[in-house]
């Protein structure tokens, strides 16, 4: 069942809304964030949910063209393919996989466009999404693709990266529910409501 939320204040036009870091909650780590660090971070997001990797489904299909991106640069207006900003991204991954359809055939070029395509059609939730939805922080200033277990991947300052939900500065919004995942005689998983970490231990977009 789609969910809607209430219409969220517009998004500043011209803003550079890609640019995202990661929160940390390492005291300190405002100042020795470094290239080892940030590459342990990668390998230890790996997803906790199998069916998103091992199951031949067109979200399958679209998580395994992200991921294949994980470390490309970010860049304003890029969608790839070795340069991505967060729309650029999921545009990229869905438009590889032959599912372009689902969000919007490519009409909806950054994420307040692509959160006001979902939400005016009532198909937004703040609890629910299977892999292969997209997910929304800071009312449309940043999108990426939910890969199950609590976690997406989307471009950041840092480039494309795994991450938990709720490990960037911009607070959480919504899921948009594409319906392009589909298990037979399956409930949707119950995705993880974030809960918000205090700035004092998040890096400052941007």
């Amino acid at each position: 069942m789609w969910s809607g939320v209430a219409p969220p204040p517009p998004t500043p036009a011209g803003a550079l809304v890609e640019r995202i870091t990661l929160r940390l909650t390492i005291p300190g780590a405002r100042a020795l964030v470094s290239a080892a660090l940030a590459a342990t971070m990668v390998l230890s997001s790996a997803p906790s949910t199998p069916a998103a990797a091992a199951d031949p489904t067109e979200a399958a299909q679209v998580i395994a063209i992200a991921k294949a991106q994980v470390g490309d640069p970010w860049r304003y207006g890029a969608s790839g393919p070795s340069a991505f900003d967060c729309s650029g991204l999921v545009i990229y991954s869905y438009r590889m996989a032959g599912d372009l359809s689902l969000i919007g055939n490519g009409n909806y070029r950054s994420a307040s466009a692509l959160y006001k395509h979902f939400r005016d059609r009532g198909r937004t939730s703040r609890t629910v999404a299977t892999p292969g939805d997209l997910v929304v922080w800071g009312n449309g200033s940043h999108i990426g693709i939910y890969i199950g277990g609590g976690k997406a991947i989307s471009t950041l300052n840092s480039g494309v990266r795994i991450h938990a939900v709720n490990a960037v500065t911009a607070p959480f919004t919504a899921y948009l529910r594409t319906g392009i995942y589909h298990l037979p005689k399956s409930a949707p998983e119950l995705a993880p409501t974030p809960t918000p970490v205090s700035l004092g231990s998040a890096l400052v977009s941007r």
